[in-house]
């Protein structure tokens, strides 16, 4: 037996109202609110890994598009990669157009006797070191990659 809204009684009609109203507005402000954005942490810390470490951003710059927030974090050997000492300037670009954030550990830095003024420019210094910055991301949400 099928009963038409309209032939429900006074505080039912308003009860179903109410419920209905209420679906609608969680469905319609769910579909406002922006979906989390994507967001992945690379770890470089082997200096040979530098093509790879380029070709997996490039693939998720494909994947995840323009908008999602790609960081690298360099420690250990890989650091003397990012510095005016070393020859990837261009594969430091690359990652660069892709709108990566490359960050380098201090603590590699000095390990190797260099400082932040040994860096090419488009890094920043990571002050605390890769391996705190690396468990901020991860509790911040950001999902770890090792090429």
């Amino acid at each position: 037996m099928y009963m038409r809204i309209t032939e429900l009684p006074g505080p039912m009609k308003s009860i179903l109202s109410s419920i209905t109203l209420l679906l609608f507005s969680i469905v319609f402000s769910q579909s406002l609110t922006a979906a989390p954005e994507d967001k992945v942490v690379l770890h470089l810390n082997t200096p040979s890994k530098m093509t790879m470490l380029v070709n997996n951003v490039k693939n998720l710059r494909a994947k995840l598009g323009k908008d999602a927030d790609i960081v690298v974090v360099v420690n250990g050997p890989a650091v003397s990669r990012f510095t005016n000492l070393a020859t990837s300037r261009n594969q430091l670009d690359e990652l660069l157009e892709l709108n990566t954030k490359v960050s380098i550990c201090s603590f590699a830095l000095k390990n190797r006797s260099l400082s932040k003024v040994h860096l090419l420019e488009g890094t920043s210094y990571l002050e605390d070191g890769g391996v705190a910055s690396l468990v901020e991301l991860q509790q911040a949400g950001y999902a770890y990659i090792k090429p």
